[in-house]
C-alpha cells in the first residue's frame, strides 16, 4: 500500500499497528510514512 494518500490520522494508526506488532519505533515510522522525532512528539501527547 502506497502511503503518499493518507492523511496524519492515517499514518499514527499504522504507527501504533506496528508498535504493537513489536516493530522497532525507526522501522515503523519509516514504514507508516513519519518522521522519528514528529512521531515521539505525538506517542508523547498519548
Amino acid at each position: 500500500m502506497s502511503n503518499q494518500n493518507i492523511n496524519q490520522t492515517q499514518r499514527v494508526k499504522v504507527l501504533l499497528r506496528l508498535l504493537d506488532n513489536q516493530e522497532n519505533i525507526e522501522i515503523a515510522c519509516s514504514k507508516a510514512g513519519l518522521n522519528v522525532e514528529v512521531a515521539k512528539k505525538i506517542l508523547s501527547l498519548i
